[in-house]
């Protein structure tokens, strides 16, 4: 793999900043933002790649005030792994947490935009904070768990960002939405953090 996704870079970040903190390691193809303080890197080798990962993971931008995350971009291969286990994904939708009570359905399709077509956005709670989104294709769903603690604009806090597991059944062992973190109650079908409150 030739390209490293990037999150957690301060919002107005440029191209120009993060091709020179990046580029240090090799040479860039492309940079493409996934909404606000989150993009992929590209390139043309898979060591440049991984040596972004093993010397600039936790390093912080010039001109931030805080530290990015780095892994290794997988593209369908990692997406298909992180749907997981035996119960597998309920396709194109992925459950949103942790945004800010008010935030709005606009906001929200702002950020989780690039990602792909969005048909449809669901609060699961009437005060907001959760929410349901749900992609014309499972490959836009999986670019958005990549967006995993990106920030909405105008929020003070992170979100966190699944695949919603309500096909899971019971769900396996091999990915969140089956039988780990949200493997209990609506949302699958084990012990996970949240079998209880669903």
């Amino acid at each position: 793999m030739t390209a490293v996704f990037v999150r957690g870079f301060d919002f107005g970040t440029t191209e120009d900043q993060l091709r020179n903190h990046f580029q240090g390691v090799g040479t860039i193809s492309t940079v493409t933002f996934q909404g606000k303080g989150a993009a992929i890197v590209s390139y043309d080798s898979e060591d440049a790649a991984q040596q972004a990962v093993s010397t600039l993971e936790g390093s912080t931008i010039e001109g931030n005030g805080r530290y990015v995350n780095v892994k290794i971009d997988e593209g369908g291969d990692a997406k298909g792994a992180r749907k997981g286990g035996k119960g597998g994904a309920s396709g194109p939708q992925v459950i949103v947490r942790g945004f800010d009570f008010g935030t709005t359905e606009d906001q929200i399709r702002s950020h989780f935009d690039p990602c792909g077509e969005i048909q449809e956005i669901r609060f699961l709670c009437k005060g907001g904070g959760s929410a349901v989104i749900k992609f014309a294709t499972e490959d836009e769903a999986a670019k958005a768990v990549d967006m995993d603690r990106s920030t909405i604009d105008g929020n003070e806090r992170y979100v966190n960002v699944d695949f919603d597991g309500k096909g899971g059944g019971k769900g396996g062992k091999g990915g969140k939405s089956g039988g780990g973190k949200y493997g209990g109650g609506k949302y699958g079908g084990g012990k996970g953090k949240y079998g209880g409150k669903y």
